[in-house]
């Protein structure tokens, strides 16, 4: 029987020193379906979740036993982990072809294969599809519509709108589902791909495709049973873009969907993510209901300039009157917003500060460096070379400029008070948690460090947007985090 190994790399060192979530990687594991529905067997190596045996990977593709080897690239926090793996299977068996694919890969395809002769192809767009017609032409990728290789005279293949959420041609493998849970995670879920938000800064549309694609509530209420009495878990992520839609008649499919989700005894709870402007808050009583706990929302910024450039307008008055509603029905909420970008100036880092104040258990400390990226192929990029306000392009996109010089002085300011008072610390708490998951140990939560050092990030915040000496107080807070971090990573690591 014909086999395939699929890889999902590592992230490398972190720019914000978190722990990563354990997320299963759905693009990876509908490939493996895929395959698998197609009568190919498939070894899944997850170096995210420490699933699998990557040595062992390896030695059996020195021994001929996979006909092709894939590598998952969604995000360009795993690119060099997973440019590495990608040469070192090349190294062992120059023979074997070697893939990628993922929204990163899909977005940088002709740089990935300028950059290693290690890549044969990059899948451009949703693997499904690509998977059968690989094998149906027994493993020739050559002339494949969503393959970009290194023919002469071929051309970059279109990303393709796909429906591919409405009607999947297979489920996912559930090879990672028992690794996630172990982890304290939920097991994955999807309801619904693409979004036509549309907003500029979004690389979604681009490759999910503009069209908000909602699945049969019938089906997914049967693959959340499935896995209920698989798996004994009453605890799901919707890995959506925008559960709720952004089109006409949405709401035609939402309202059935929440009622269908109540039925459940004993109830399921749920997290996912939604546009706030999609949000009926006529809704949010029959959302907690279904199960809601937590919505993963974006407002990104109540500057008006970036929102006219974003094309995404946020009434300050709206969200507070729908994220209080929210609060008070008991959904918890994780706001996402773009602190620092090319447009704002320093009134708008202080309305979003103080917005965000209000809301202390929404947002992480890290949220206040968050910065616009300018991902590939995205409307942003046209605009910022338009605007005069485009520095260099990068593997991520374009980097750009601040428009308002004292903006880019606060910036700097905080950089530098994070890197010389707060990060480096932080960096060996991360390390030292990530040896003790490792070692097959469960990390220290930070308790009431974790409380500290949210305030001190809004200190120094505070210190940078106002061009002041840190205070005593905040040096005495700062004392107080490097005492807890040295007790937490006390003694060598496991």
């Amino acid at each position: 029987m014909e086999r395939v190994l699929l890889i999902n790399p590592a992230e490398n060192a972190p720019a914000w020193p978190t722990m990563p979530r354990a997320v299963e990687p759905m693009g990876l594991l509908y490939v493996a379906g895929a395959f698998k529905s197609a009568g190919v067997e498939v070894t899944l190596v997850d170096l995210q979740l420490g699933y699998g045996d990557l040595e062992m990977a390896y030695q059996e593709t020195v021994r001929g036993l996979f006909s092709s080897v894939g590598i998952a690239l969604a995000s360009q926090a795993c690119l060099w982990s997973a440019l590495k793996i990608a040469q070192d299977v090349k190294n062992l068996c120059p023979a074997v072809p070697v893939f990628t694919g993922g929204v990163f890969a899909s977005l940088n395809a002709a740089w990935l294969l300028r950059t290693t002769s290690a890549l044969d192809f990059v899948v451009v767009g949703e693997a499904e599809p690509f998977v059968f017609a690989f094998v149906a032409r027994q493993g020739r990728w050559q002339g494949l519509p969503t393959v970009q290789d290194r023919t002469p005279g071929a051309t970059r293949p279109r990303l393709p709108v796909q429906v591919f959420a409405a009607s999947p041609l297979v489920s996912p493998d559930r090879s990672l589902t028992c690794s996630v849970i172990e982890r304290g995670e939920a097991p994955a879920v999807v309801a619904s791909r693409g979004c036509g938000g549309g907003c500029s800064f979004c690389c979604i549309s681009r490759y999910y495709g503009s069209k908000w694609q909602p699945r049969d509530i019938a089906a997914i209420c049967r693959e959340l049973e499935a896995l209920t009495e698989r798996f004994g878990v009453r605890r799901f992520h919707l890995v959506d873009d925008n559960l709720f839609g952004h089109v006409r008649g949405a709401r035609e499919w939402v309202v059935p969907f929440l009622q269908a989700l109540t039925q459940f005894d004993p109830p399921l709870s749920f997290k996912t993510t939604c546009r706030l402007d999609d949000l009926d808050e006529t809704l949010i009583p029959t959302i907690r209901r279904a199960g809601f706990d937590l919505l993963k929302i974006g407002i990104e910024t109540f500057s008006k300039q970036t929102q006219r450039v974003y094309g995404k307008p946020i009434s300050r008055q709206a969200a507070a009157r729908k994220l209080d509603r929210l609060r008070e029905t008991g959904v918890g909420v994780s706001l996402g917003f773009i602190m620092f970008d090319p447009y704002c100036s320093v009134a708008d880092l202080q309305e979003n500060l103080d917005f965000l104040l209000q809301y202390p258990d929404f947002w992480s400390r890290h949220l206040l460096r968050s910065e616009l990226i300018a991902y590939r192929g995205t409307r942003i990029e046209k605009l910022l070379g338009r605007h005069g306000l485009a520095a260099s392009e990068s593997i991520m996109g374009t980097q750009w400029r601040f428009r308002d010089p004292e903006v880019a002085q606060i910036h700097r300011r905080f950089e530098h008070l994070l890197h010389s008072e707060i990060l480096d610390a932080e960096l060996k708490l991360h390390n030292h948690q990530q040896a003790v998951i490792q070692a097959g140990q469960t990390p220290a939560r930070l308790g009431e460090l974790g409380g500290l050092l949210q305030a001190c990030w809004i200190d120094l915040f505070r210190h940078a947007l106002e061009n002041k000496s840190l205070t005593e107080r905040t040096k005495r807070k700062l004392d107080l985090i490097r005492i807890g971090m040295s007790d937490f990573c006390e003694g060598e690591p496991p």
